[in-house]
């Protein structure tokens, strides 16, 4: 019997030791390891709060609607798994539609890091990106696509309450385009970067 006890003790442990390590997506030292096989999960759900769709409309003939998703488990490569927010957008100016990526949330892709939006560095007050955050405030630090052009932006997403309404206001920072000598210029972004701040729907 006691033998039995322990050969099942054993295969017991043997398997908890074969499990892949789970961490929290504000853990940022096991975040740096790169750990093969870690799933970087949100484990006090700091990311739902920041789904829903958004809107900022300037005007009846400018718009701007971003639609957040909660996706678990993505993997890039399956070298390892991270919960995060996925995102597309579309930007309309005066009547005109400069982007529109919406339709690519239908669309399967096992690496969710290829959609428009995404991201799930959690900040918080003194944070680079989150100096006028307010105390026990929680943001989201990730990345944003241009749909039209080769430009891509750090994107900074905070919640805020705007006239009793839900609402996010985002910081895009375009990063700085690339031209090869002897080529046409990269077009610009479809937008501006500054501050935006959109209604939830």
């Amino acid at each position: 019997m006691k033998k039995l006890l322990y050969i099942s003790i054993s295969i017991l442990s043997l398997s908890c030791k074969a499990q892949n390590p789970v961490y929290d997506i504000t853990d940022l030292q096991h975040r740096v390891e790169d750990i093969h096989g870690a799933y970087y999960k949100d484990i006090n759900n700091l990311l739902n709060p920041f789904e829903g769709t958004y809107i900022f409309e300037k005007n009846e003939n400018s718009l701007f609607k971003i639609v957040l998703q909660k996706k678990i488990m993505s993997s890039m490569n399956g070298y390892l798994f991270e919960d995060l927010i996925i995102g597309e957008y579309q930007y309309i100016e005066n009547g005109l539609e400069k982007v529109n990526t919406l339709n690519k949330l239908e669309i399967y892709d096992s690496n969710k890091r290829n959609h428009s939006i995404d991201g799930n560095l959690i900040i918080t007050l003194g944070s680079v990106g989150c100096n006028d955050c307010q105390p026990g405030e929680k943001a989201i630090r990730g990345g944003l696509v241009d749909g039209s052009s080769n430009y891509t932006a750090d994107l900074i997403i905070r919640r805020m309450i705007v006239n009793g309404q839900s609402a996010i206001k985002i910081w895009v920072g375009w990063r700085t385009g690339t031209s090869i000598y002897g080529q046409p210029a990269p077009a610009s972004p479809s937008f501006k970067g500054t501050y935006y701040t959109l209604i939830k729907q």
